[in-house]
């Protein structure tokens, strides 16, 4: 902006000056007209310093409204610094919990930041299933010979495993496990299955080893050592291996027996989603702009996903700070949860669409930022098109937001890619709810390829975030550069969305929803205050 006030400034004071010389020399001139009568002088003049003041002030006025809009603006105007303090000060708090920030650990205290810097905030409870381990698991194989696995180093028992004890019982191969089919014609009920990790979900091998009758499941995963996860839907004990012991005891002819003894606990827990709005703006297009806060116990969570709390933080905080007002109410969540399974945006959009649906059917849509400083990073777009077998009705308005990514990059000459669309983070709720969204991600645990590597430098071969879920995802895991592209998009985006309501017209008839036609008179916040309550609990008293 400040370039193109000073070209149009410079170039109007140059066609002033070049007419004020041409005047100058016109007085000196003693040219006559034909007919023999001379020109004007005085006349001419008059003009000429009359256009030249003319530019003059056309361009004090092209300054003022460049440099008015730049002053509104949201990307001009976001602090990267203020969003790396607020990373900083989430680091902090996870450094007083166990350098964590997980539900039952520092995620209160991260509630407790946010709340902090913003005024009018309200607090939307709801509760979670949550599941603790007992005294130490054990894992031994009876024949052919005798041994004991060692706990984390050759075995590890996951998440929601219930208590239970096997003694001496079968271990049979069944290969992927995700169907009755996978399971050998003598399957004896009461023997343990042995499950390669990779063909479906973990929830999808829980349930055929339960119709099947097995008394636990245990799943040798792609890499050798074992691994953690949840295991939500579980009854039977659930345990991992690494890959190679996985494959020796496949193997073993006659089949081994093995003995195993788990123990764990699933309690209700209660957390929180935190939303903020804007004051003005229509009700009717409510746009939902989140991330999740809340982080694995496994590690502080910084890039996942302090880096989309923190920028939606400090978005909320600048168009407070510029007194904005959107022409489309802006809705600001910070989702709790998210880690243990999305429920913190599940429970809020199934609760607005079960109990309030007239507020269900004001959101136009949700704009999402999980993981967008990853060290090695991409600059992924969420790809609409990629989601059209799975969720039909909300990629055409969903496409639209994504153009808008599209053309800030594009604008800027800033390579980007396309991520799938898949509701694997908090938009996952509102694209199930027919709600189209979009959004950002720098990419978690996948590999970067050779091209990633020509298109946005870094490390082939390496995890885009080395990081993820671990206890080095630190500040200093954070790729600044990337962040600042990050942000700054996210900032624009909104920004355009909050001020077109032809656009989020668009977005919002653009699927099958029916939909509010006017605004409704009453204030959002006034629907959702049975559901949120006040913010009066603290960490040491439901932990």
């Amino acid at each position: 902006y400040q370039r193109r006030v000073r070209g149009w400034i410079f170039a109007c004071a140059l066609l002033g000056s070049i007419m004020k010389s041409y005047a100058t020399l016109s007085d000196d001139s003693s040219e006559t007209l034909v007919g023999g009568h001379e020109p004007s002088r005085t006349k001419r003049r008059t003009w000429i310093i009359g256009i030249f003041l003319f530019l003059i002030l056309l361009a004090v006025v092209v300054a003022i409204v460049v440099l008015s809009t730049r002053k509104k603006s949201f990307e001009e105007n976001l602090s990267i610094n203020n969003i790396m303090a607020h990373l900083s000060n989430l680091e902090s708090v996870a450094s007083s919990y166990n350098n964590s920030r997980a539900i039952a650990l520092g995620y209160n205290a991260s509630v407790d930041y946010v709340l902090s810097k913003l005024n009018d905030v309200f607090l939307q409870h709801f509760p979670v299933s949550m599941w603790s381990r007992g005294a130490t698991p054990t894992l031994s194989q009876v024949t052919p010979s005798p041994r004991s696995f060692v706990y984390k180093t050759e075995f590890e028992i996951l998440d929601y495993s219930p208590s239970g004890s096997v003694v001496g019982k079968t271990l049979v191969s069944v290969g992927s496990g995700c169907s009755l089919t996978d399971y050998p014609m003598d399957w004896v009920n009461g023997s343990v299955a042995l499950i390669a990790r990779g063909s479906c979900t973990f929830a999808n091998m829980a349930d055929i080893a339960y119709q099947k009758a097995a008394s636990a499941f245990i799943v040798y995963n792609t890499a050798n050592s074992p691994f953690t996860t949840s295991v939500r839907n579980t009854v039977i004990p659930a345990f991992s291996i690494g890959f190679s012991l996985g494959q020796e005891l496949a193997s073993l002819t006659p089949r081994p027996t093995v003995s195993l003894q788990s123990y764990g606990e699933v309690f209700t827990y209660m957390t929180s989603n935190i939303i903020a709005e804007t004051v003005g703006g229509r009700t009717d297009r409510v746009i939902v702009m989140g991330s999740h806060l809340d982080s694995v116990p496994a590690g502080p969570g910084i890039n996942d996903n302090g880096s989309g709390s923190a920028t939606v933080l400090e978005v909320a905080l600048l168009i407070s700070r510029l007194n904005y007002k959107p022409k489309n109410k802006l809705r600001f969540c910070w989702w709790g949860a998210e880690e243990i399974g999305l429920l913190g945006s599940y429970y809020y959009v199934r609760n607005l669409r079960a109990n309030f649906p007239d507020e269900y059917k004001n959101i136009a849509l949700n704009l999402n930022f999980d993981m967008i400083g990853s060290p090695n990073f991409q600059r992924g777009i969420y790809n609409a098109s990629s989601g059209r077998a799975e969720f039909p009705d909300v990629v055409d308005g969903s496409l639209l937001i994504e153009q808008l990514f599209i053309d800030f990059f594009e604008d800027r000459n800033i390579n980007y890619t396309k991520t799938p669309f898949n509701g694997r983070s908090d938009y996952g709720p509102f694209i199930e709810n027919s709600i189209p969204a979009g959004g950002l991600a720098t990419g978690a645990e996948v590999i970067k390829t050779q091209q990633g590597r020509i298109d946005f430098g870094g490390i082939t071969n390496a995890a885009f975030d080395p990081c993820y879920h671990q206890r080095c995802d630190t500040v200093w895991n954070i790729n600044v550069d990337a962040l600042t592209s990050m942000a700054r998009a996210a900032a624009n985006v909104l920004q355009r969305l909050a001020d077109d309501e032809e656009l989020v017209d668009k977005i919002v008839l653009s699927n099958n929803r029916t939909l509010v036609a006017e605004p409704h008179a009453y204030s959002s916040r006034s629907l959702l205050e049975p559901l949120l309550g006040s913010y009066n609990f603290k960490e040491s008293e439901i932990m």
